[in-house]
């Protein structure tokens, strides 16, 4: 079987990890770009494909994008206008969707972004969605969140804060409102606290609490090392070659657990 030719944009900690698990797909590392990496600086992309020309870009086949939210749009702009289907595993941006969904038909080119490509975590919402619909019809425990993470990460709350906070709002009726900074204030009875913290080299911790007069449970997922990351991204990045369209990774998931 041919091998799929990857291009990575974002030579960190996590680009590092996609092309040490790159075998994993069966992918080889065609190019790797990365603007604070001397020797990976130049975008090395192709000449543009039309629309009728399929998926990749000639000497890619899909790109696994983790970098900057103040750069990842440029980014995808640009390898998507190359026709190169694309993973972007950059949080901090998601407010830009729509205006990728305006500048290119969905149905023409592939992009799969999430806020968190670890498998776990994937799991992860689905227990925590389960606990927290079943919790709610007690009506005996207030909730929270916490999140931790390494003291470089650009955004707080992280991404999968966000996400889960969401899935809280949407099976909690008690809670309509996430409070990511309490500014001196105390929580009112409709909100509940999701606090961050930044230290060290933290891969990736988050807990969701329930605490009664009575008890208290947890649910909690932490990362050992980026490696369930890497090998969601290129999971994805393998469904992103043969499935056009713009998606969250967390609505296919199951799809692409079962594709591969």
């Amino acid at each position: 079987m041919e091998k799929i030719k990857l291009l990575i944009v974002g030579y960190g900690k996590m680009g590092k990890m996609v092309a040490e698990n790159a075998s994993y797909i069966n992918a080889e590392v065609t190019a790797i770009y990365d603007p604070n990496v001397k020797e990976y600086s130049s975008l090395p992309l192709p000449p543009p494909r039309s629309m009728s020309g399929g998926g990749g870009g000639g000497n890619y086949d899909v790109a696994i994008e983790f970098t900057h939210p103040d750069s990842c749009f440029d980014n995808i702009k640009l390898l998507l206008e190359n026709r190169i289907p694309v993973v972007s595993g950059t949080t901090g941006w998601f407010h830009k969707i729509k205006d990728l969904e305006s500048l290119f038909n969905p149905a023409e080119i592939s992009l799969i972004y999430g806020a968190n490509f670890s498998i776990g975590m994937n799991l992860f919402y689905s227990i925590v969605q389960e606990t927290t619909s079943k919790i709610n019809k007690s009506g005996l425990y207030d909730i929270y969140g916490l999140e931790s993470h390494h003291r470089a990460k650009a955004d707080s709350p992280s991404g999968t804060a966000r996400v889960l906070s969401e899935i809280i709002l949407n099976n909690m009726t008690s809670k309509n409102n996430a409070v990511f900074d309490l500014n001196n204030q105390p929580l009112k009875e409709n909100e509940f606290s999701f606090s961050s913290v930044r230290a060290g080299n933290i891969v990736g911790y988050h807990e969701i609490g329930f605490d009664s007069d009575f008890d208290e449970l947890k649910l909690i997922h932490n990362a050992k090392n980026r490696k369930g990351f890497a090998l969601g991204a290129l999971m994805a990045a393998s469904f992103a070659i043969k499935n056009k369209g713009i998606r969250d990774f967390k609505d296919i998931f199951k799809e692409i657990i079962i594709s591969n």
